[in-house]
């Protein structure tokens, strides 16, 4: 997506490829998948309820497109990314992502450029799009410092004869998946696959296809 953005927040000129006030068929979305954002064979395009015209071109992905996706599930083990026993670093890792995003986040330019992209994509006011965001802002705040790591506890109950203690871990499942509605473009997948990440897991996103440019 390449329309020219009239910003001067630094925080929103290091990733915002749109500008939501001015969207057109010359922007497109993209698929991100081993690290790297990818253009689709097809696209389709997202009709703007204004004008009736086209308000981007969306991915539409066909199936002999998702060998590169499907390679890229396949190469995380049951194991996970990591869990309590191996690359534990990586709770405060994400921790630390956590608190960027927030701090990113709380630049007034940057929450309002998403409040309009939900708008654009949702019949939302500014009072619903607000409370979406700020919602999803309030749950990344939450898992800043040990919050991640704290959120792998594990649980341990003496056992019924001497030397015997039962404990359960909180492991993750390696590949999975997000599959989520249109109705909150960025509160529903963003909880799900943090969630998913912040356990060791490797999530495929699906969002809705009408609102993906809010996830992107």
């Amino acid at each position: 997506m390449h329309t020219p953005l009239r910003s001067i927040s630094k925080h929103l000129k290091a990733f915002a490829t749109v500008d939501p006030n001015n969207l057109s068929a010359s922007d497109k979305g993209f698929n991100l998948v081993q690290g790297e954002w990818r253009s689709p064979n097809h696209y389709m395009d997202l009709i703007d309820p204004l004008n009736g015209g086209t308000m981007l071109k969306i991915p539409n992905t066909q199936l002999d497109e998702i060998s590169p996706f499907v390679e890229s599930l396949a190469a995380v083990p049951k194991s996970g990314l990591h869990n309590p026993f191996k690359n534990k670093e990586r709770y405060l890792m994400l921790s630390e992502v956590n608190r960027r995003v927030v701090e990113c986040m709380h630049d007034p330019e940057v929450f309002q450029f998403f409040v309009k992209c939900i708008q654009r994509v949702t019949p939302r006011s500014d009072a619903q799009a607000s409370a979406e965001l700020k919602v999803t802002v309030d749950f990344l705040e939450n898992f800043c410092g040990d919050r991640v790591r704290f959120l792998a506890h594990s649980i341990r109950q003496p056992g019924d004869h001497a030397g015997q203690f039962n404990t359960s871990y909180r492991f993750p499942y390696g590949g999975v998946g997000v599959i989520t509605p249109f109705n909150f473009p960025i509160e529903i997948p963003v909880l799900q696959f943090m969630g998913a990440l912040f356990m060791g897991n490797k999530p495929l996103v699906k969002g809705d296809s009408r609102t993906s440019i809010v996830l992107e």
